[in-house]
């Protein structure tokens, strides 16, 4: 037991971060199931409409750095870093496996050209320096650059202060676009560009933004221009400009989650609501190539239109449940009380909370972000 001292209370759920979560994850599985798996696989379509906002899975990325800074605040890096890495890489191993297994042995012959060797680099989340090594799911490329982002969080937490911390903000937007023009001078910093994803490090910096202004740290004027900044990095390296507006109002509404008050006009609803936030990382995980294989299969025995974009959903909904209550949670937990034991105290909570206030999950980004670097480079990535 921990002294009763040591207790810290509970942090009462807040719906509005719930609801951040599940909207943008909800557009995240629209824009894949209408556009990307249909671009992929034209004989699917035409599905009943198409979203083409790509916006939600930056929407999880600052809410993710958003609530790693809450994280890293309590002054425990160390302990910070091992809890985000025994959230991340369970779920995404089994998600691997499993991914690949539906794409060799479900998936019509000659879907993919995926082979062992390709499974072990993706496994070792080194496929990103390796032009040779296939991916085997576009998604998954989040998974390094969150665990990138968030041993950057522990290093420089007690370095960054004040001053320092608002230059780097500008740094992290600023320093991709300078970047930008030499790319195609140098197949090194190529590949580091995109290996780190430096094109979505302004989402990180909206995030710490967004946190330091939540704990008065930020004055608005401040947090509008870094705001306004990010958005402009944001059109220029997808060039996706209906997408950034979008990305604009959900960046409105996660400063609106941050200052408060709570949305309480959800709280009929919460309990569904908070059960899909619970489940996002899992979602995302199995999606998109299962989610493409399900539709294929249902095309092949007739059905068409609404029911394969049900079956996309229903698919990720039900793999999502069961990769989060069989995987990632039971993980998570024995590692927790791996790291808890080596310092002689007990976790104080062990199964990894539905709540994003108090334990945020990580973030998602789109997988086509990394094949959306306009300019002379986008043909040789796509």
């Amino acid at each position: 037991m921990i002294p009763a001292q040591r207790q810290k209370p509970r942090t009462a759920r807040r719906v509005s971060w719930d609801v951040l979560r599940v909207v943008a994850i909800g557009c995240v599985l629209l824009h894949h199931a209408t556009l990307t798996s249909v671009s992929s696989h034209p004989d699917l379509g035409p599905l009943p409409f198409t979203f083409p906002m790509s916006m939600g899975a930056s929407t999880l990325m600052v809410v993710s750095a958003f609530f790693a800074c809450a994280s890293l605040n309590s002054g425990r890096p160390g302990q910070f870093l091992w809890r985000r890495l025994a959230r991340l890489l369970p779920a995404y191993m089994a998600a691997v496996l499993l991914t690949y297994a539906v794409q060799r042995w479900i998936a019509p012959e000659g879907w993919s050209q995926l082979d062992g060797r390709d499974v072990v680099y993706n496994l070792l989340l080194i496929n990103q320096w390796m032009p040779d090594v296939n991916i085997v799911d576009f998604a998954y490329w989040t998974v390094p650059v969150q665990i990138a982002a968030f041993i950057a969080g522990a290093l420089l937490v007690k370095r960054l202060r004040g001053t320092k911390l608002r230059v780097f903000l500008w740094a992290l937007i600023v320093t991709p676009l300078l970047l930008r023009p030499l790319l195609d001078h140098s197949h090194t910093l190529f590949t580091i560009y995109n290996g780190f994803a430096l094109h979505r490090a302004q989402l990180f910096a909206a995030g710490i933004a967004i946190w330091l202004w939540h704990k008065d740290r930020l004055k608005t004027p401040h947090l509008a221009a870094l705001l306004v900044a990010t958005l402009i990095a944001q059109a220029i390296h997808t060039t996706e400009y209906g997408s950034t507006l979008g990305f604009a109002v959900l960046l409105l509404m996660v400063c609106a989650a941050a200052a408060g008050p709570d949305w309480v006009f959800f709280n009929p609803i919460a309990k569904p609501i908070t059960w899909l936030a619970g489940i996002s990382y899992g979602v995302y995980l199995v999606h998109q190539q299962i989610g493409t294989v399900v539709m294929d299969r249902m095309h092949a025995v007739g059905l068409r239109s609404w029911w394969i974009l049900a079956g996309f959903v229903t698919s990720a909904l039900v793999l999502g449940w069961a990769l989060t209550k069989f995987v990632e949670r039971p993980a998570y937990r024995l590692l927790t009380q791996i790291q808890s034991g080596s310092s002689g105290s007990s976790p104080r909570r062990s199964v990894p909370s539905v709540l994003p206030v108090s334990h945020p999950r990580t973030a998602l980004a789109d997988p086509l972000t990394e094949l959306r670097l306009a300019g002379p480079l986008t043909a040789q990535l796509r």
